[in-house]
């Protein structure tokens, strides 16, 4: 009985079987993704189909499993691999919320004064005072959800009528955004190389979408404009914008919406009316050229009076009549009218003047430009920068050769921080348009995403090969030195990397810095007291002539130490020491950084003739110019000590 019905029951369950593979193979199975393979369409539309967090998550287990590390054969160099790292870095920003990106813009502005404990805010363009420190993650979730905080961001950090924002990034960015920038890799790769994690995405995202909607046919030739456009209006300006010397109310400003931002240089740029074509910048290039936000008729003004051709642009500072008499009777702040390009022109204005003025009608005439402030042999001196033509600037536009200005700071328009004419330099680098620094940057993703997920191992080797694939990038040397640091590495082998990344960052002075003063700060830790004071030396004698603000910073820094662990006593004496070491050289960086800070601390301690002493000598030593910036600072100084 039971035979005759084994055969009957075999063939039904291969019947059932063959119905069921039938099914299986009309229903259409989701493509894994692949990194060894560009990215395809069906790639594209799965991770609009599927969510940007999900995708996240596959495609980690995907990148975890194609990476390579060796030298000279990192997967991260692979044309394929790079665009499958955008994808990443895309769905990243875009399965984030916007309250943990509102606790990171209040994180990254509210700071708690290590001496009094008071919690400060520093809006866009403010530089934290030396005592500024972070504050705990839980203070900052219970900042973020105060009334007042939020009416200070709204009124301080955003710009004025930013829409309030909620949900997923995704959500802000919309489908259509999201499809276009998969979509285009280069456009991708733009924008993530110009988005930085301090600016505020969900603003970010909104602009860039509004631009998109409102001129679609537009999109793709300027895209590398919208994207400018979108990350410089996601921030309030600086309190203080244009600059320190004149007062905001007589500037004529301007802030249109980002899509009609858009619309007017696009215009601009197709009537002629510009010296250089927008199409041929990159977009973080552009932000130098977007961040003018002065009123059309200021415009229209600087495109109908220029007589200067862009090969010779930095003559547009010496049609500035320069004022003598504003100096003689020490009137550094423009107060006669309103600060305007025709005013200024004729009235004449003061190196600051100069320089505003032919930044500023550089901009209106689509130059990317940026404005200097820096400290001489006689005090506070500005002048400007222009690139006339990709990656080409011309940074010493008014710089006096005579004062010693080593360095400038001006403010990146995408954050307001400040950036050095160093930095710009350095960003304009031809090693950052190699192959081997995208494959560095994509090295540092990877560490990321293995951190992550807790592998420490590959999170080192990824680390590391980021440092040997482009030597020169600074970031790796800095993310690789902190890791050995927080997982506990010996001594030696830090001080160890650090010599090798001083060595690697040798044309950098600022990044080589970083690294050396961190091999004297390990020697002190490991008790070789007399190694690191060598090493301090050799900082201040390598800088002192090209870069003597950097050996400023060193002799502050000993002269703070010195403060907190030894008392006035000792601290007068590193004072004096480092007066004498750096000499004339330090001008007015050794009074901002180190003069300042300490006679104030005099000051507080109650040796108010002791602190005028010091300024009388600090006078001997620089010999200022009379009315110059450095005299008129010491003796403000001298006048704080009565």
């Amino acid at each position: 009985m039971f035979d005759r019905l084994k055969i009957p029951t075999r063939r039904v369950s291969r019947a059932l079987c063959l119905a069921a593979f039938s099914v299986l193979l009309a229903i259409p199975t989701a493509r894994a993704f692949n990194p060894s393979l560009q990215p395809t369409a069906e790639d594209r539309r799965k991770v609009l189909e599927q969510g940007f967090a999900a995708s996240l998550k596959e495609l980690e287990s995907a990148l975890t499993l194609a990476y390579s590390p060796e030298k000279n054969a990192s997967s991260a160099k692979n044309p394929a691999f790079v665009q499958w790292m955008d994808l990443w870095r895309w769905c990243d920003l875009l399965s984030r919320d916007v309250a943990s990106e509102e606790r990171a813009l209040v994180q990254r502005h509210f700071l708690r004064r290590t001496g009094s404990g008071e919690i400060i805010l520093c809006p866009p363009g403010v530089v934290p005072p030396p005592d500024a420190a972070p504050l705990r993650p839980e203070e900052v979730a219970a900042l973020t959800a105060a009334s007042n905080v939020r009416q200070a961001v709204a009124e301080q950090l955003l710009p004025s009528g930013a829409p309030a924002t909620a949900g997923q990034l995704g959500d802000i960015a919309g489908t259509p955004l999201a499809s276009a920038m998969m979509s285009d890799p280069d456009i991708l790769r733009s924008f993530l190389s110009t988005w930085d994690y301090r600016d505020f995405a969900p603003l970010v995202l909104k602009n860039l979408r509004s631009i998109r909607g409102a001129h679609p046919s537009k999109w793709r030739e300027y895209a590398d404009l919208a994207i400018a456009i979108a990350v410089v209006n996601d921030s309030a300006l600086p309190p203080h914008w244009p600059h320190q010397q004149v007062s905001p109310d007589l500037v004529p400003r301007d802030i249109p919406s980002p899509a009609e931002q858009f619309r007017r240089w696009v215009d601009a740029n197709e009537s002629g009316r510009l010296l250089l074509d927008l199409r041929r910048f990159t977009a973080d290039q552009l932000t130098f050229v977007v961040d003018a936000f002065i009123t059309p008729s200021e415009t229209a003004w600087a495109r109908e009076n220029n007589s200067v051709h862009i090969g010779v642009f930095s003559r547009a500072l010496r049609s500035i009549r320069y004022r003598e008499d504003r100096i003689k009777q020490g009137r550094f702040f423009w107060t006669q009218s309103p600060y305007t390009f025709a005013a200024i022109r004729k009235n004449g204005g003061i190196c600051i003047d100069q320089a505003y003025f032919a930044a500023y009608t550089g901009k209106a005439l689509g130059i990317p430009t940026v404005l200097f402030n820096g400290q001489g042999s006689n005090g506070g001196h500005a002048w400007f920068g222009y690139m006339g033509a990709p990656n080409k600037w011309e940074l010493d536009c008014g710089r006096d050769p005579e004062q010693n200005l080593v360095t400038g700071i001006a403010f990146d328009p995408r954050t307001w921080e400040p950036v050095s004419d160093h930095d710009l330099r350095q960003l304009a680098a031809r090693f950052r348009r190699t192959p081997a620094f995208l494959a560095s940057t994509n090295d540092l993703a990877m560490a990321r995403i293995f951190l992550k997920s807790g592998d420490i191992t590959r999170a080192a080797a990824a680390l590391e090969n980021a440092t040997r694939t482009c030597p020169q990038n600074p970031e790796p040397w800095i993310r690789w030195t902190e890791f050995l640091e927080t997982s506990g590495a010996p001594l030696e082998r830090r001080i160890r990397v650090h010599e090798q990344a001083a060595k690697a960052l040798s044309r950098n002075a600022d990044s080589k810095v970083i690294h050396q003063n961190a091999v004297a700060t390990l020697l002190r830790q490991s008790g070789n007291s007399a190694q690191a004071e060598a090493a301090e030396k050799r900082i201040l004698s390598q800088n002192l002539g090209n870069r003597a603000d950097l050996s400023c910073e060193v002799a502050a820094s000993r002269v703070r130490e010195a403060l907190a662990t030894e008392g006035v006593e000792q601290a007068a004496l590193v004072f004096h020491a480092q007066l004498r070491t750096i000499g004339k050289t330090g001008g007015g960086n050794f009074v901002k950084e180190v003069g300042i800070p300490f006679v104030s601390a005099l000051i507080e301690k109650g040796q108010k003739s002791r602190a005028l002493r010091t300024v009388d000598i600090m006078r001997q030593q620089f010999v200022p110019q009379k009315g110059s910036p450095l005299d008129l600072a010491l003796k403000e100084m001298s006048l704080e000590c009565k």
